[in-house]
């Protein structure tokens, strides 16, 4: 299908350097190291080549697909994959749980904030690309609601600070104007709901209890972030600060968090940052933060002709991952890899 072309291109050479090294001092803590069985660096071994495998056919197919294909294929799958909630999960879609086993979609692969992830994607694209005032209105309103019902506080707040980002961002000012209508659309929907459920009650506690009550005072950072902070200091304090020289520029291995806390057992950080550093070491970590700025100011420089859809899942998807690394997930990281790619090569997309 590429013709042998897949790497022909510099960053994919790049990035299979990359994962040599990470390979390399993976295995010297296999054999040197004590920090995560040899299982489980096999296995996240394989989701870094995953991820890295998806970056090069992302690189190849920039030059090939046009945008509106990936953008218009992404939304049918993604629909349909919400669609199916319904059909196979449909006991707890209106649970609004918290409790693992009972959100919806608990069993997707990943869970349900990896499945949340991919809804906020598809909502990001419709928001830019559909046309259609009506047609994208209700498409929004869909994918809104659903990820509302997964109770993944990562998506929806990530939806949210992307839409008001791209709004600040977008020069011509259309971004502010559709963020109006769907905020009217959704005051619609929130007053005929109102009127119409008598169980509306008990779906605004649950939303405010899950999604506002840390800015209200009801709870402290610490119950809003689902111990995230003690996770953070449990990995610094017990793991990182014992590091030696080899642990802290080339890491512990790609598969070394496995740890406990307070009797809870966490394979992550939940921050993509801490994650890298302790897997990958300090050089790995400066030359994600290298990349990102790259970028960042890459789309700066562009504004005026940038596209939005591109603009708005490079924000998501890095506000997503500083609370959920999904890039080690073995059902998700893929996405980056793709993404990241044609982030990278954006403007060799053909419009057409």
């Amino acid at each position: 299908m590429t013709n042998g072309k897949i790497i022909a291109n510099y960053s994919s050479v790049l990035s299979l350097f990359i994962l040599l090294v990470f390979i390399a001092s993976t295995g010297v803590n296999v054999l040197f190291g004590s920090a995560g069985t040899f299982k489980d660096q096999l296995i996240f071994t394989i989701v870094h080549l995953q991820l890295v495998l998806a970056f090069m056919l992302g690189n190849y197919f920039a030059t090939k697909l046009s945008k509106d294909f990936v953008y218009k294929s992404l939304i049918i799958v993604l629909l349909l994959l919400s669609i199916r909630l319904f059909l196979d999960d449909f006991d707890k879609v209106f649970n609004l749980s918290t409790v693992r086993g009972l959100r919806v979609e608990s069993q997707f692969a990943g869970g349900a904030n990896n499945f949340a992830l991919l809804l906020g994607i598809g909502f990001i694209i419709a928001f830019f690309y559909l046309n259609k005032g009506s047609k994208r209105l209700i498409t929004c309103l869909y994918l809104l609601l659903v990820i509302v019902l997964t109770m993944s506080r990562g998506a929806l707040f990530g939806v949210v600070f992307t839409l008001f980002l791209v709004a600040v961002y977008d020069q011509k000012g259309k971004t502010l104007v559709s963020l109006l209508r769907i905020s009217f659309g959704l005051s619609i929907l929130g007053v005929f709901l109102f009127f119409m459920s008598d169980g509306v009650q008990v779906i605004v506690e649950k939303f405010s209890d899950r999604f506002l009550s840390f800015f209200t005072g009801e709870v402290t950072f610490e119950q809003a972030s689902s111990g995230r902070p003690i996770i953070f200091k449990d990995i610094y304090e017990n793991h990182l600060l014992k590091a030696n020289t080899f642990e802290v520029l080339f890491g512990h291995g790609m598969g070394s968090i496995d740890f406990e806390v307070n009797g809870y057992p966490y394979e992550s950080s939940h921050n993509i940052f801490i994650d890298i550093l302790f897997r990958n070491g300090a050089f790995a970590l400066i030359g994600f933060i290298v990349l990102i700025c790259y970028l960042t100011l890459s789309f700066l420089n562009n504004r005026k002709n940038e596209d939005l859809v591109f603009f708005g899942i490079f924000v998501f998807l890095h506000f997503e991952i500083m609370v959920n690394p999904f890039v080690y997930a073995a059902q998700t990281g893929w996405i980056y890899g793709l993404f990241l790619a044609l982030f990278i090569r954006r403007n060799r997309l053909r419009k057409t």
